[in-house]
Parts: C-alpha cells; structure tokens; sequence
C-alpha cells in the first residue's frame, strides 16, 4: 500500500553538467504532474512525464529540476566573433567608407555572434532522466512508510468495525426474542392463543420488519474484502473508498431497521468515516 503524500530527491552528474531533481507528491484523484525546469528542457517534457508515469498513478506530483553547468562557456563563438567582425570593417570601412567606432563594430558583431540557448544533447538528457529516477525512488520509498502507518491504521479500525458487527449479530437475534415476547404477551392480553392468525402475521411482519440478516451478512463480506485489499500490491485507494461507501450504506439500513442498535451504528458509522479520510491519502 502506498501513500500519495510523500518527497524524494535526486542528484546526478556528468563531466559538463550536475541536476538536482526534487518531487513533492500530495493527494489527487487522478495523477496530475507539474514539471517546473528551464525552458530548454522542453524538449524532454513528454519523456519525464512518461517515466513518472510508469512509476506513480495517482497523486498531486510537483517536479522541480535545477541545473548547473559545471563548464564555463563563453557566450559567444569566438571565432565566429572575429570573423564578423573583419566583415563588418570590410563592409563599412571599404566598400560602403563610413567610419563607426570600434564599439560599434564591436556591438553589431557581438550580436550576430551570440551563441543559441543551451541544446539538450545526449549528456543532459541522461544526467537528467538519472536525477530523476533517484528522486522517483526516494519518493516511492516515502510513500511506502506513510502508507504503511496508513495499513496500521485501516486494520485497527476495520477489527473494531468486526467486533462490533458480532456484537451486532448476538444482539439481533435478542431483539427477535423480544419481540416474539411482547407480540405473545399482547395476544395474552386480547385472550388470543398464540396460533391465532392475527398473532402469526402480527409476528411474521415484525420478524420480517426488524430482520437485518441481510445487512449482516453483507458487512462481513465487505470486511473480508477490505482485508484483502489491505494486503494487495497497486492501486487500492478507490476501492477502499467504495467499500467504505457500501460499509456506510448497509450500517445505515440496519441502524433504520433496529434503533435499539443506534449506539453500535453510530460507533461504526465513525470509524467508517475515518477510514474514508485516511483513503483519499492512498494511491
């Protein structure tokens, strides 16, 4: 079981290049990345993002990647700097016979020998991709410990709901008891013997009305289901939610069926809750 919240941070270099890349993860309903990086790196946003993806599925996932280039370069390509320059006092000394200063000769070829904005070779990419799956992997380990205290917490929480489902059961078949009392205890009164028409369907009705057998039944199922999943291995996070739903929804019939059971509904009703908070942390 993996939590959604969690950090992780990677670092990598090459002879030219050293990336730190840090991955914050926060709830979601789907998986939702945000890749924040130099613009230059655009090249590689489809990649990235399909490397994360075949590693998280769900999640609120922020992705930050700083760079440093360990090589300084100049910002402009020397010769290519010399070489305009000499056209440029071609061109205006000799054939067109101004005189601009050397600033301005200066300043012209300057600008048309600037080097482009950084190419993303072979080297970058990789020292990229590298920082990244560091980060991936400190993240997911992360996500493993916060969603080992959540397992911890779902199965404290689904063993109280167990018990008090039992408790439930002894108790309903009490309740039946005393109904059978009362329904006879009324036929005493009006002088009527317990095969009496009236008494068996008075009866069968009130069996039928406070029978939550079905109610029962159903709790335990989606308890034993909910166990499973807190062992198994991928997305759970949905499923826990819908169990918790269906959990809430047959709590509630019963609890409708037989008030006197109101202090057990409620309690469950709680706990039921709760597990469907700590779910929407679960991917």
């Amino acid at each position: 079981m993996l939590s959604m919240t969690g950090f992780g941070k990677g670092e990598a270099e090459s002879d030219n290049w050293k990336v730190t890349v840090m991955i914050r993860s926060l709830n979601g309903k789907g998986l939702d990345i945000s890749l924040r990086m130099p613009s230059f790196l655009v090249p590689l946003d489809l990649e990235l993002r399909n490397l994360i993806k075949s590693r998280l599925k769900r999640g609120s996932v922020t992705v930050f990647v700083d760079l440093e280039q360990k090589t300084v370069k100049p910002p402009v390509d020397v010769e290519k700097l010399k070489a305009n320059v000499e056209m440029l006092k071609d061109l205006i000394l000799r054939k067109l016979y101004l005189s601009p200063t050397d600033d301005t000769i200066l300043s012209y070829a300057w600008k048309y020998s600037e080097k482009t904005e950084i190419e993303v070779d072979e080297e970058l990419k990789n020292v990229v991709i590298e920082a990244l799956n560091k980060a991936l992997e400190e993240l997911i380990e992360s996500r493993k410990k916060e969603g080992e205290l959540l397992k911890k917490d779902f199965e404290e929480r689904i063993k109280r709901i167990e018990e008090i489902v039992n408790k439930i059961e002894e108790e309903k078949e009490k309740i039946r008891e005393k109904i059978k009392e009362k329904v006879i205890e009324r036929a005493k009164e009006l002088n009527l013997p317990e095969e009496h028409p009236t008494v068996l369907n008075e009866l069968m009705f009130l069996l039928e009305k406070y029978d939550v057998n079905e109610e029962v039944q159903r709790l335990k199922a989606h308890i034993k289901r909910f166990k499973e999943l807190l062992n198994k291995e991928g997305e759970v996070g949905r499923k826990i939610e819908f169990l918790a739903q269906e959990m809430h929804r047959e709590i509630t019939t019963l609890g409708n069926k037989i008030p006197d059971l109101s202090d057990y509904t409620v309690e469950v009703k709680g706990e039921i809750d709760k597990i469907k908070q700590q779910a929407a942390n679960v991917e």
